[in-house]
């Protein structure tokens, strides 16, 4: 009776270990994922509350890497180069998307040089100006824009990311004329918004800087407002109605990686946004969580493409040589 207990035991932690076995996604060895800008940012705080619980859901240890630059090419391209054994994933935003259309330099197509895995939220931008400005809405900044043509600057997170495509945009809509000034991230660039040494930025992580009375946050891009803050108006509500802008967070795999390992890691990104700890943080940034699929972030970045290609028509962005 007590052999055939431990038989029973055995068996019960064989299944169980196996069970273990078949979700990781390569057993042994150590997941990387690269986030293509700086520590700090919206994209990098939600990568590491997403791979944390990824990397319980799976039994397998995951480690963020920040590679920024080049406007998230440095970074994207290392995991195009990567092989596609389960153990390198690219955790972006929207850059991914847009930023072949105006840098020369990326070669890779959006849709052929990663197979996406999931987005995991998507997000309006704050519209963030300088409390050094004699302004406190849209319109007035607008106004005070048009009064000083040439002399204001905005930030952006670099060329080809969704802050810049949003500041030109912007520019185009609202009839402005303001200097570009990339960083290596949004955050960096509201830093030097908050400092008094540029005008405007676009940067979802801006509210504790708003807080502070360092920043205004006169409007959002999104279709719908910021959770964070309800009584600051969509841009559209403030009265410039085209402009509408959504971004989102997300992952992608090197092309080579099996099928049935990215299946594996798209169950774990909806299963770690469930998570209502993980749910908290990323309203607590601004971003509504999302159960994606991998063909659902195929279609959403086509649409980006489209979108984005428009913009670039319209105001006149060129490729960077």
């Amino acid at each position: 009776m007590f052999i055939a207990r431990r038989r029973i035991a055995l068996g019960i932690g064989l299944l169980a270990l196996a069970s273990i076995a078949s979700a990781q996604v390569n057993p042994g060895n150590v997941v990387k994922v690269i986030v293509p800008f700086s520590a700090g940012g919206i994209s990098d705080s939600i990568a590491r509350g997403v791979t944390e619980r990824m990397s319980r859901e799976l039994g397998q240890t995951m480690v963020i890497e920040n590679r920024p630059g080049a406007g998230s090419r440095i970074g994207t391209e290392a995991v195009v180069r990567a092989p596609g054994d389960g153990l390198t994933i690219l955790f972006t935003n929207t850059t991914y998307s847009i930023l072949p259309i105006i840098d020369a330099s990326a070669t890779y197509d959006p849709l052929k040089a990663l197979r996406p895995v999931s987005i995991v939220g998507t997000y309006g931008l704050p519209i963030v100006v300088a409390a050094k400005l004699p302004v406190a809405t849209l319109p007035e900044f607008i106004a005070y824009a048009r009064k000083n043509p040439g002399q204001l600057s905005y930030g952006s997170a670099g060329i080809g990311s969704g802050s810049h495509f949003a500041g030109e945009y912007f520019k185009v809509l609202t009839n402005t004329r303001m200097e570009h000034i990339p960083y290596k991230s949004t955050t960096g660039a509201t830093a030097d918004v908050a400092a008094g040494l540029v005008d405007l930025s676009f940067d979802a992580t801006a509210k504790p800087y708003a807080d502070a009375g360092k920043v205004r946050i006169v409007a959002v891009t999104g279709a719908t407002r910021d959770p964070r803050m309800p009584n600051v108006p969509t841009a559209a509500e403030a009265g410039l109605k085209d402009f509408v802008l959504d971004s989102w967070v997300g992952m992608l795999v090197p092309s080579g990686t099996p099928p049935s390992v990215v299946e594996r890691l798209s169950r774990a990104a909806n299963a770690a946004v469930a998570d209502p700890a993980l749910r908290k943080l990323m309203a607590d940034l601004g971003v509504n969580p999302v159960s994606g699929s991998p063909a659902a972030m195929t279609a959403d970045i086509q649409r980006d493409m489209t979108l984005y290609s428009r913009i670039a028509k319209e105001a006149h962005i060129k490729a960077q040589p």
